[in-house]
């Protein structure tokens, strides 16, 4: 197998995103979707060889890997089988008894293997100190036979500003495209779900003989990590979710970027930006009007037209992490300035990424979808939203007619657990806001939430404060860990463009 997968960032997600007899008969669909697999369907036990992994800052670690073969579609166990592949980090400490740990990373996409060579290092290395953390490439993902690239993609006229159903027909036709080459290439799309995926790690608990597994996962991967405690729940010892995503979370609410706008309004103040949210607004308004040509030094130089629209969903997104939101003020400074160079920057990386497609991240966010209840929330608050729905583009409505497998009501219905889950959120993160894990909080009778006050969806929800790592490590390990908040600091806002 080659060992030069395409590098896949970690938390990479697509700016999109989901009375009575209904509710018996969800519940009924819930628990048949939930049956385990059965034992005489046992997978091969794994055999685990060494292996060095190379860090990209933290030197070279000795590890163990291991390829798990599970049925391509588990409703199929005699069917094709897909091969996955997993490291293990043994365990430099504790007493043996806490459950082995499943890193799920995000995306959908990402490398659970990925993201442990980056600099978020340091809390693997604290949570092996107690037990195995197990790193799951999910199928579809780098070594875990990634579908080929597809050769459509999609460029948006430079000279022309995106309008919302013309640029949904191109991204709609090129997705098409896509999904007819996979298809023709022998692509399953249907096999990549999260309840696929979710019953991978199952297989993985039963290959490896044992008892229950605990999980860890960041962003989608939580996602996956909820339907797991769906489908698996008796099979978990503990679940730690990081940014949040539930099962009815794909499509995102469009106020919540607004709200984060007025939060990162009043943290800019200290930086010398007064007024955040009326220069959004002011920014958006001029672009209505009159759309502006603008180069990026980023791109070579390249010419773009920027129309509210495209300002909409650049600044929608930027709003999300901290590296861009540091971004933020100055480009709507110089923006309002009538310097729309930042901006320019910004719209053509949005329009480059909406314009490919690849087929696990697709079929993947289709197959999750939304229930009618929350797109219908959706909708009603992209009518009040300043960014309408253009955090969201070009989901949901561009599954609508793809052909591509949805899971249905029973996977979004509201979950209810006892497996004891530590929900951790950042209170500056724009992709899986702390109303997503507070919203799950009331199904979990051994639920926790710990709110890390100045983190985004990013990496100081992870290294911001050492306490993070510690209350990971120390939950996952049986120990009572207190969810009193944590605090990171504060995003620095770049000023003036020499600090680029």
């Amino acid at each position: 197998m080659s060992r030069t997968p395409r590098t896949v960032p970690f938390d990479r997600r697509p700016s999109p995103h989901r009375a009575g007899v209904l509710a018996t008969l969800c519940l009924a669909l819930a628990a048949t979707a939930a049956a385990p697999a059965a034992a005489g369907n046992a997978p091969t036990p794994l055999v685990f060889s060494p292996y060095a992994m190379v860090t990209k800052s933290h030197g070279t670690i000795a590890t163990e890997e291991a390829f798990l073969e599970v049925p391509r579609r588990h409703s199929e166990p005699d069917g094709p089988r897909i091969r996955l592949r997993v490291v293990r980090l043994p365990a430099t400490g504790g007493d043996g008894r806490a459950a082995p740990v499943v890193y799920l990373a995000g995306g959908p996409g990402g490398s659970g293997f990925g993201t442990a060579l980056g600099p978020r290092w340091p809390v693997f290395d604290r949570v092996r100190r107690q037990t195995d953390v197990l790193l799951l490439d999910q199928r579809g993902t780098d070594f875990s036979e990634m579908p080929p690239e597809c050769s459509h993609a999609h460029r948006f006229a430079d000279a022309e500003p995106l309008q919302l159903e013309a640029a949904l027909a191109a991204l709609r036709g090129a997705a098409t495209e896509c999904i007819n080459e996979w298809r023709n290439a022998g692509v399953d799309l249907g096999a990549y779900t999260t309840a696929e995926s979710a019953d991978d790690i199952d297989d993985l608990r039963r290959a490896m003989g044992l008892p229950r597994i605990s999980l860890w996962g960041m962003s989608y991967g939580t996602h996956l990590a909820l339907a797991t405690v769906r489908r698996h729940g008796p099979q978990l010892e503990r679940v730690v979710l990081m940014g949040t995503e539930g099962p009815d979370d794909t499509i995102k609410l469009p106020l919540a970027a607004d709200t984060l706008l007025a939060d990162l309004s009043t943290v800019a103040r200290k930086d010398g930006f007064d007024d955040l949210q009326g220069a959004a607004r002011r920014v958006l308004a001029s672009l209505r009007q009159h759309p502006v040509q603008a180069s990026s030094p980023l791109h070579g130089g390249r010419t773009v037209t920027i129309g509210e629209f495209d300002a909409q969903i650049a600044i929608a997104n930027a709003l999300g992490r901290r590296a861009t939101q540091r971004m933020l003020p100055l480009l709507l400074r110089e923006a309002e300035a009538g310097d729309y160079t930042l901006l320019a920057g910004f719209v053509l990386m949005m329009r480059e990424d909406m314009g490919s497609f690849r087929a696990m991240p697709l079929a993947m966010d289709v197959a999750s979808g939304q229930s009618p209840q929350r797109r219908a929330l959706v909708q009603a608050q992209a009518r009040e939203s300043l960014f309408g729905d253009a955090l969201n583009f070009p989901l949901p409505e561009l599954a609508d007619g793809l052909g591509l497998a949805d899971l249905g009501e029973a996977f979004r219905a509201p979950l209810r657990s006892d497996v004891p889950t530590l929900f951790i959120s950042g209170t500056l993160d724009g992709r899986t806001p702390p109303a997503n894990a507070q919203a799950l909080l009331p199904g979990f009778s051994k639920g926790q939430h710990l709110r890390v006050r100045g983190a985004s969806h990013d990496n100081e929800l992870w290294l911001g404060n050492a306490a993070i790592a510690d209350r990971i490590a120390d939950f996952l390990a049986g120990q009572t860990v207190s969810a009193d908040a944590l605090d990171v600091p504060l995003p620095v806002f770049i000023t003036r463009k020499s600090e680029l």
